[in-house]
């Protein structure tokens, strides 16, 4: 997952994003030991119409720009 964060973080992006089952207990503690928190945003419905995904977000510094040599 820090090498995808790396890449996004030196195209310009601000965060992550992703879904995650709301039962999926152990998934949810690795994105969350990976950086990744719960958001109040609501997710996709999942097949059965009733249950939704959680949305989870890690934040991303601005990307490094190297100093120029002189």
């Amino acid at each position: 997952m820090n090498e995808v964060a790396r890449w996004a973080q030196e195209r310009g992006a601000e965060r992550l994003r992703l879904s995650v089952r709301t039962d999926n207990t152990h998934a949810k503690a690795l994105y969350q030991r990976a950086g990744f928190r719960l958001t109040d945003e609501p997710g996709d419905l999942m097949p059965d119409g009733v249950r939704r995904e959680q949305i989870m977000l890690r934040p991303l510094p601005p990307p490094a720009h190297p100093t120029p040599s002189r």
